[in-house]
């Protein structure tokens, strides 16, 4: 009878063993897609970051571009008005 509980506790001890193991196995490989799963985020955010700074450079050219034909158009009125003042 000694022996039998002996067994009975090594093989229940095997069995926690093995599903510590499995256990263990899940969360790991949980972990990595999570990683793999924010990778491609931060991949994709990045990726947007990247189109909005060209978009607001192109933007901030454009507005500057703007700015620019609001002076030349200020200036022409000017003239205008310099050469109806002759």
């Amino acid at each position: 009878m000694n022996e039998e509980k002996r067994n009975r506790i090594m093989a229940a001890i095997a069995v926690n063993a093995v599903i510590l193991v499995f256990i263990i196995v899940a969360v790991i490989i949980y972990q990595i897609v999570q990683i793999c799963v924010l990778s491609a985020r931060k991949k994709e955010l990045m990726e947007q970051y990247n189109d909005l700074a060209v978009q607001l450079e192109e933007d901030s050219d454009y507005l500057e571009r703007l700015e620019t034909d609001e002076d030349f158009r200020e200036i022409i009125i000017e003239l205008g008005k310099l050469e109806q003042n002759k």
